[in-house]
């Protein structure tokens, strides 16, 4: 037996070496490295014990959950901000990146990338010391299992978001291991799909109540089936997701909305789900600083104006219209509007208080964001701030799962009852009625890409489904309604992807800065 973690972090001793400070790309210097501090842990004096495996591992999952990750930044600023569901409002250094002003300096860019590239420094140190340490050798897999599908996951986020990265898979204990250019797409690609196969193979189906937010083989399986559905091999993406359905470990949640709040944390239908801690008086500091913040911090990004502090976001007409365009089996209007989206509309309330008495002026016509706000406050930062709510982020929901397996059968092989089952079964749960089976396979895709924002918008799939599509570009420039708040700045050929950060491109000379930049 092992001693488990509290992955809630409330007592775990972080190991942060030198090594792993390093690859976010701070500038250091020769002498920076060799200055020794007596007390200091070191990657050659930690990697003792089962008990140094455990902190170390949890030290790769650290990275998740601060602000400068999915605590805030990867949690809205650089993927919701960016899709085209959202008309984002100018705030300088804060929404830069959703108005498409942003620059190589931008300071939100360089948090997200940094703290994805830490979860790689940490993971690779687990990696390579773990296999050496004397201990149970079915905990020694699963540790090492899990940082593989930490730093596949860091990595998909990595080369999605950013694309021209460099790929880092061994330690880095000097200053020269920095200056290495930028791998190929392909080549990260096939160490991501190494690294969510190696952990596929070594994690169980579940944990103990007590280990809730590791990974698991179902979070290997589907990160490995979207892998493949990234790349287009749609006959693998569609075997592993066929895994997960014939599973039966996962299901549909009853009621579409307990994905989406606190008291319904880590329910049957989460296959990956990051695991906030209300923590209002933490640091804004990343991971590896004392007390940092790890509460879901990116709700007031997304509230509506008078309730955030921030210039906050309005929803597209076209999301709206989408929703509005069918009905349930019982003519009423789809349930995931009312979990999704804010309006004007009979009963309808914004947090305490009556949506018609809060909103005024053109307010009262514009549509806001309903999910993953948490209306027993009133408002994003009261009681409490930043990283009050820990309302968890569900990463990877077995919807999303029946989804990619109708596309990937879709597009490997056209309409078939099983593509029509797999949507269907989402569509259900909303009562919404089944398709006809008479759409081919070129409507079915269409039809497809619109179920994914009816069940997983303001879930940040959304901008990595346009890239991954070839569509964004078209997106924004013919619909510059999109960003009718700040005016349209989106160019082709740039905004698909964000900007390698300028202290990386000034301390790193092998680097290539991302085109347009």
């Amino acid at each position: 037996m092992y001693t488990s973690i509290d992955f809630n972090l409330k007592k775990v001793v972080l190991f942060i070496s030198a090594t792993f400070m390093l690859l976010t790309m701070n500038t250091c210097t020769d002498a920076d490295l060799n200055v020794t501090n007596p007390n200091q842990l070191t990657p050659d004096t930690f990697w003792q014990s089962a008990e140094d495996a455990e902190q170390g591992l949890v030290s790769v999952y650290g990275p998740l959950t601060v602000i400068q990750s999915w605590g805030r930044m990867m949690g809205a600023i650089l993927t919701i901000h960016r899709s085209d569901i959202v008309d984002t409002k100018s705030q300088p250094n804060v929404y830069d990146i959703g108005t498409f002003t942003l620059t190589s300096n931008d300071a939100r860019v360089n948090e997200g990338w940094s703290q994805l590239n830490a979860i790689v420094a940490r993971a690779n140190q687990v990696i390579v010391n773990v296999p050496e340490i004397n201990m149970d050798d079915n905990r020694k897999s699963e540790i090492i299992g899990e940082a593989h599908y930490l730093r596949g996951l860091a990595h998909f986020y990595l080369l999605n978001m950013w694309r021209n990265i460099p790929l880092m898979t061994e330690p880095v204990n000097r200053v020269e291991d920095l200056d290495v250019g930028q791998a190929t797409p392909d080549e990260v690609w096939e160490n991501i799909i190494f690294d969510f196969l190696r952990a596929q193979d070594s994690l169980p189906e579940s944990w103990p109540e007590s280990d809730e937010g590791r990974a698991t083989w179902g979070a290997a399986t589907a990160m490995l089936g979207k892998s493949y559905l990234y790349r287009e091999n749609w006959t693998a993406a569609a075997e592993e997701f066929k895994k997960i359905i014939d599973s039966n470990i996962y299901q549909l949640t009853e009621n579409y909305q307990d994905n989406f709040l606190s008291e319904t944390n880590n329910n049957v239908e989460s296959v990956f789900e990051l695991q906030y801690q209300s923590t209002p008086d933490g640091n804004w500091g990343p991971s590896g600083t004392p007390n940092p913040q790890r509460g879901q911090a990116w709700e007031p990004d997304i509230a509506p104006p008078g309730f955030t502090s921030q210039q906050s976001v309005d929803i597209n007409q076209w999301v709206f219209d989408l929703f509005m365009q069918e009905e349930t089996n019982a003519g009423e209007i789809d349930p995931r509007a009312f979990a999704t989206l804010l309006w004007n509309y009979p009963g309808a309330r914004v947090y305490q208080e009556d949506f018609e008495e809060a909103m005024s002026g053109n307010d009262l016509e514009k549509v806001f964001v309903r999910k993953y706000l948490n209306f027993d406050r009133t408002s994003s930062l009261t009681p409490g701030g930043f990283s009050y709510s820990d309302n968890n982020y569900r990463m990877i929901r077995y919807a999303d799962v029946l989804l990619m397996y109708a596309e990937a059968v879709n597009e490997a092989n056209g309409p078939n009852i099983e593509v029509f089952d797999a949507i269907n079964e989402v569509r259900n749960r909303a009562d919404m009625p089944g398709l006809s089976s008479n759409l081919n396979q070129s409507e079915l895709r269409e039809r497809l890409r619109d179920e994914r924002v009816l069940e997983l918008a303001i879930e940040g799939h959304r901008v990595l489904d346009l890239v991954r599509w070839g569509i964004m570009a078209d997106r924004f420039e013919n619909n510059p309604d999109f960003r009718s708040n700040a005016g349209m700045n989106f160019e082709r050929g740039k905004h698909e992807y964000l900007p390698i950060p300028q202290q990386d491109m000034d301390s790193n000379p092998n680097l290539v800065q991302n085109p347009g930049y």
